[in-house]
């Protein structure tokens, strides 16, 4: 029983913080996503519902936790000046899938 009660706990305040507004600073997210252009992400673009963020040519130079660090600022960042999470998917300068942010699924790295 304490077993279930504890997962009913979780689930609530699971539910509750998803539907809180998470406060974000828009100014510094916006000045956070201009500053990584162009060597950092060197396009944004719209294919098939999802926003594709081609990285710069620095991308060959990261480690993966650097790499993952880039994507989560940048899916954060978006988030914040948008005012929701959308359907990010970010691709190496060659084209490659690196990562996807959604919603539901959050950051995946590739």
């Amino acid at each position: 029983m304490a077993r279930l009660t504890r997962f009913l706990l979780v689930v609530v305040l699971a539910a509750f913080t998803a539907t809180q507004a998470h406060a974000c600073d828009k100014a510094a997210a916006k000045k956070a996503l201009a500053k990584m252009r162009p060597y950092i992400v060197a396009s944004v673009a719209v294919e098939d519902g999802w926003v594709v963020v081609t990285l710069g040519q620095d991308y060959f130079s990261w480690s993966d936790r650097q790499t993952e660090g880039i994507v989560t600022t940048y899916a954060n960042a978006d988030a914040c000046v948008t005012g929701q999470a959308r359907s990010l998917e970010f691709r190496s300068p060659s084209g490659k899938l690196v990562a996807r942010a959604d919603r539901l699924r959050g950051i995946q790295m590739k």
